[in-house]
C-alpha cells in the first residue's frame, strides 16, 4: 500500500545523500583544478627561477641541494633533473637515469606516470626539468574534501532525525483526521471540525459536502420508506378486504363485483411498484446526462399515446398529438416517455372528460412540450401539494400511487428540465408545460 509518509521519509533522505554526493564530486573536483593551476605556476616559476643559478659551464654544487636524513621523506613529492648534451648532470635522490619528460626545444609541461613535469630548454644544449608527484596533489585534495564534508557527515543522522520529526508532525493532522473518521459512529453525519489546516481544508470541505448529502439522503429514504410502507400498508389491507368479501359473500353478482374491484386493486398495486421502482432508481444524483442522448418528441408522444388509449378509453379520454414535425430535445428516449406518460396519465385520471393534446414547440435553445386537457388547471398550493409523493387529487376518478409528479421532478432535474402548470383561460385549455434543452438528431446541442 502506497503511504505519503514512507515517500516522503525515502524522497527527502534520497535527496539528502544525493546532494551529500553531489557536493563531495564538486569539491574535489573544484579544488583539484584549483590546486593544479596553482601548483603548475610554482613548478613553472621555482624552474625558471633555479635556470638563473645554473650558468653556462659552471654546474651548480650538488651538495647545497643535498638532503639530510630528515628531509629524504620530501624526494616523493619533488625532484628535479640538470641535463647537459644528453648527459644528467645533477639530479634528486632516487631520480631515474631517465628523463622524467622528453627533452624539446621548447618550454614544455607534461602529466605522465604520475608526474606533473615542466622542461625549460636553455643555452649551451641544456634542460632543467622539475617534476611534482600526482599523489601529493590528490592527498591535498581528498584531505580538503574531506575536512568540508566531515561535518556534513556527521550531520547527517540529525538530518535524518528532524526529517523524521518534521515529517511526523506535518502528518499529524492527516493522521487527527483519519482518526476521527475510524471512531464516527454510522449515525454520525455532523460537518468535521478541528484545526484548520490549508492543505486538508479542500478535502474535509469535500467530505462534509459528502456528509451532507448522505444525510439529506438518509433522511430522503426514510421518509420514502415510511410513506411507500404506509401505502402499502393501506393497499395491502384494501386487497385483503375485498378478497375475504369475495370469499364470504354467496351473492354471485356481488361476489363478481368484488372480485372486479379486488382486480382493480391489484392493478394499482402493480402501477405503484412499478413507480416505486423508478423513482427509487432516480433519486440518487446520477449527475448530467450522457453526450449525445437526445429523443424525439413526435415519436415519444406518438408511442406513449398509442400505449395508454386504453386508459383513454376507461375515462373516456381522447388522446391526439398536435405536432407533424420531429422536435429533438436532449433527454434520453426512455426518460422523455416516463414523462409524458405520467402526465397523460394524471390528465386522464383527474379531468373531465374531453380531449388530452400533446403539443411541442422549438423556442430559442428550449423545447416546450404541453400536455393541454379539459380541467381547470391546478392552482399554485395544488401544484406544491400534488408534487408531493403519495398525494394523489381528490376528484375519485382513478386510484393512482401519488408518485407521478415526483418521478417526473426528479427526470428533469436530472436533465435540465423544469415542469409549469397553466390554469383554464377563455380559449386556452388548461395544460402542464414542459421546458427541456433543445437538441438534434445527432443529440448535439
Amino acid at each position: 500500500m502506497f503511504s505519503i509518509r514512507r515517500f516522503l521519509l525515502g524522497s527527502l533522505l534520497l535527496v539528502i545523500l544525493a546532494g551529500g554526493l553531489l557536493l563531495a564530486v564538486f569539491t574535489y573536483r573544484t579544488a583539484y583544478h584549483e590546486l593544479d593551476e596553482q601548483y603548475d605556476a610554482e613548478l613553472v616559476q621555482s624552474a625558471h627561477l633555479l635556470a638563473g643559478f645554473w650558468q653556462e659551464g659552471y654546474p651548480p654544487d650538488a651538495s647545497l641541494a643535498a638532503l639530510d636524513a630528515n628531509e629524504t621523506r620530501y624526494l616523493r613529492y619533488f625532484v628535479y633533473q640538470l641535463w647537459r648534451d644528453g648527459e644528467l648532470v645533477a639530479a634528486s635522490g632516487n631520480t631515474p637515469s631517465t628523463p622524467l619528460i622528453p627533452l624539446l626545444p621548447t618550454p614544455h609541461y607534461q602529466e605522465i606516470n604520475g608526474w606533473h613535469g615542466y622542461s625549460l630548454p636553455l643555452s649551451g644544449e641544456r634542460w632543467l626539468i622539475l617534476a611534482e608527484s600526482d599523489k601529493t596533489r590528490r592527498s591535498m585534495v581528498q584531505n580538503l574534501a574531506a575536512s568540508v564534508l566531515a561535518p556534513y557527515l556527521v550531520s547527517v543522522p540529525f538530518i535524518i532525525a528532524l526529517v523524521w520529526l518534521s515529517i511526523h508532525w506535518g502528518l499529524s493532522p492527516l493522521v487527527v483526521l483519519a482518526k476521527s473518521l475510524s471512531q464516527r459512529s454510522p449515525d454520525n453525519l455532523a460537518p468535521l471540525g478541528g484545526k484548520p489546516v490549508r492543505e486538508l481544508e479542500p478535502v474535509k470541505k469535500a467530505l462534509n459536502h459528502l456528509l451532507a448529502r448522505l444525510e439529506v439522503g438518509i433522511e430522503r429514504e426514510k421518509r420514502f420508506t415510511a410513506d411507500a410502507a404506509h401505502e402499502l400498508r393501506t393497499l395491502l389491507m384494501v386487497l385483503r378486504l375485498h378478497a375475504e368479501n369475495a370469499r364470504n359473500i354467496n351473492d354471485e353478482s356481488q361476489r363478481e363485483a368484488s372480485l372486479l374491484r379486488l382486480e382493480d386493486a391489484v392493478g394499482r398495486a402493480e402501477r405503484m411498484l412499478e413507480q416505486l421502482l423508478v423513482l427509487a432508481r432516480l433519486d440518487p444524483s446520477l449527475g448530467p446526462p450522457k453526450e449525445g442522448s437526445c429523443a424525439d418528441v413526435l415519436t415519444v408522444a406518438r408511442e406513449t399515446v398509442a400505449s395508454l388509449v386504453p386508459l383513454g378509453d376507461r375515462f373516456h379520454q381522447q388522446l391526439e398529438v398536435g405536432l407533424s414535425s420531429p422536435v429533438w430535445v436532449a433527454i434520453p428516449h426512455e426518460a422523455l416517455q416516463l414523462v409524458l406518460r405520467n402526465l397523460i396519465d394524471n390528465a386522464c385520471r383527474y379531468t373531465p372528460a374531453g380531449i388530452v393534446t400533446i403539443n411541442a414547440a422549438l423556442e430559442g435553445g428550449s423545447v416546450r412540450v404541453e400536455v393541454a386537457d379539459s380541467g381547470e388547471g391546478l392552482s399554485h398550493s395544488q401544484q406544491q401539494r400534488y408534487s408531493e409523493r403519495f398525494s394523489r387529487g381528490g376528484s375519485g376518478k382513478g386510484e393512482g400511487a401519488g408518485l407521478g409528479l415526483s418521478i417526473v421532478g426528479a427526470i428533469l432535474a436530472l436533465y435540465g428540465g423544469s415542469l409549469e402548470y397553466r390554469q383554464y383561460q377563455a380559449g386556452c385549455p388548461a395544460a402542464a408545460i414542459v421546458t427541456l434543452p433543445a437538441s438534434d438528431a445527432k443529440g448535439t446541442l
